[in-house]
C-alpha cells in the first residue's frame, strides 16, 4: 500500500485545541523580522533579540491518551498539567480495546463495529472512520509509519493496512487465529494471533507470532510460542520481543514469552504470571536497580514486576502493585521520565488514570471514562 503524504494538511476539519498547545509567537517590529531573515531558511529557528520576546523552536509536548471503552472515548492530558484533560468521542457504536499513537494522530480498532477512528490528538477532532472487512472484529493495531496503520480483523485471522491520511485501505493480509495485537520493530510487524477457537473463544493450542515485512507486506515467518492467547508485546532494549499470553479464563496460567528477533524463535516462556494478565510496558530501573523490567497488569491482582535480565519477579503476583490500594488494572504505561500510570477498572463509573512517584504510590488520579482499558504516552509537536 502507498504511502500517501501529498494530502494538504488545510483539507483536516479544524476545532479548539489546548492553549498549551500553541507555541507562543513573538512579536517583532519589521527591521527586526529583516535581521531574521537569514536564518528562516535553516533546518531550525534562532532566537532573535528584540522587544523581550523570542521566536521559539518547534516543541513537543507529551500526553497522555487514555481509551474508555464503555463511552467509546479517548482522554488526552498533558503529562506536566493532568489536570487538563480533553475527551474525544470515537462514535455511536463500538467496543474498543486497543489504540495506536504515532505523533498527532491515534487509530481506534472499534471491535464490534469492523472500522478504526482515526483521531487527531492536537486538535482534539475525530477526524475520520474508516471501514474494514464487515465481521472483522477490529482489534489491535500499530502504525507501521506517519500514515499506514495496521490493524488486526481477529474474526477474519487478517490484518488490514489503513491509510489514515487518505481514508483508504490496502489488501487483506492473512495472518494466524485471532489476532489481537501488533508490534513494530525495525521493518517488520510482528502480529500477535491468539488462535482463538470461535464458538467459545478460548485457546485452541499455543500463541503464534506473523512476522509481516513493512515494504513487502508479506508474511515471511511464523514464530509458535508456548504461552496461549498471546495479548500484548513489546520490543526491549535488549532488542528482544516481549509477549504477555493472558492463558484461559481460571487456570491462572498467564506467562510471559521472549522472543529473539535476529533468530525469530522463541528463547523463553516465563509461568507464573496468574489469571489473565493483559497488559505490558517495559519499564525503568526498580528501587535503584539497574536493568529493563517488564510491568504487566492484570485484572486479578494489579501490575507485577518483571526484571527481564535476571528472570525473575521483583513484585510476584502475591504482592503485585494494587494501584490506590486496588488489586486490578487494565493498562500500564511509562512517560519520558520514567513515571508509570495505571487504569483502575471499573465498567460502571467514570474512572481514573493514576500516576505513581518513584515509590511505585499513587501520586496523582486522572479523570477519564467509564471502563478504561488502554493508555499511551505520546508527544504533539506544537506550532513553532
Amino acid at each position: 500500500m502507498k504511502d500517501d503524504k501529498s494530502v494538504s494538511t488545510g483539507a483536516r476539519p479544524r476545532g479548539p485545541r489546548s492553549m498549551r498547545l500553541r507555541a507562543k509567537r513573538g512579536t517583532r517590529s519589521r527591521g527586526e523580522r529583516g535581521s531574521c531573515a537569514l536564518l528562516l531558511g535553516a533546518l531550525f529557528m534562532a532566537a532573535c533579540s528584540g522587544n523581550g520576546t523570542e521566536s521559539q523552536l518547534p516543541e513537543a509536548v507529551e500526553v497522555g491518551v487514555v481509551l474508555s471503552s464503555t463511552d467509546l472515548s479517548l482522554t488526552i492530558f498533558e503529562v506536566e498539567t493532568p489536570g487538563q484533560t480533553r475527551t474525544v468521542g470515537l462514535g455511536p457504536a463500538g467496543s474498543p480495546v486497543t489504540m495506536a499513537v504515532r505523533g498527532n494522530l491515534a487509530a481506534v480498532p472499534l471491535g464490534v463495529v469492523p472500522a478504526v477512528a482515526v483521531v487527531d490528538l492536537k486538535e482534539g477532532l475525530l477526524v475520520r472512520t474508516v471501514g474494514l472487512p464487515l465481521g472483522s472484529g477490529a482489534t489491535g493495531a500499530a502504525f507501521l509509519n506517519d500514515s499506514i496503520v495496521l490493524v488486526g480483523n481477529p474474526s477474519l485471522n487478517s490484518v488490514t493496512p489503513v491509510n489514515v491520511i487518505t481514508g483508504t485501505t490496502g489488501s487483506d493480509i492473512v495472518v494466524g487465529r485471532f489476532p489481537q495485537a501488533v508490534v513494530v520493530e525495525g521493518g517488520r510487524a510482528f502480529v500477535l494471533n491468539a488462535e482463538l477457537e470461535f464458538e467459545f473463544f478460548a485457546p485452541d493450542g499455543p500463541s503464534t507470532v506473523s512476522v509481516i515485512d513493512i515494504a513487502s507486506l508479506q508474511v515471511t515467518s511464523t514464530v509458535t510460542l508456548s504461552g496461549e492467547n498471546a495479548a500484548a508485546g513489546s520490543v526491549g532494549a535488549d532488542g528482544r520481543l516481549y509477549i504477555v499470553a493472558s492463558g484461559s479464563f481460571g487456570s491462572a496460567n498467564g506467562s510471559l514469552s521472549v522472543v529473539d528477533l535476529a533468530g525469530l524463535t522463541e528463547m523463553a516462556n516465563h509461568p507464573g504470571f496468574g489469571e489473565f494478565p493483559g497488559s505490558l510496558a517495559l519499564g525503568p530501573s526498580v528501587s535503584g536497580l539497574v536493568g529493563t523490567f517488564a510491568f504487566v497488569g492484570a485484572f486479578s491482582y494489579g501490575v507485577v514486576v518483571w526484571d527481564t535480565s535476571l528472570d525473575v519477579f521483583t513484585r510476584g503476583p502475591a504482592d503485585a502493585l494494587a494501584p490506590g490500594g486496588i488489586p486490578h488494572t487494565s493498562g500500564v504505561g511509562f512517560d519520558a521520565a520514567g513515571r508509570l500510570y495505571t487504569l483502575t477498572h471499573d465498567c460502571q463509573n467514570p474512572s481514573t488514570a493514576n500516576r505513581h512517584d518513584s515509590m511505585f504510590e499513587v501520586d496523582l488520579t486522572i479523570p477519564v471514562g467509564i471502563c478504561p482499558i488502554a493508555i499511551a504516552i505520546t508527544s504533539l509537536e506544537t506550532e513553532g
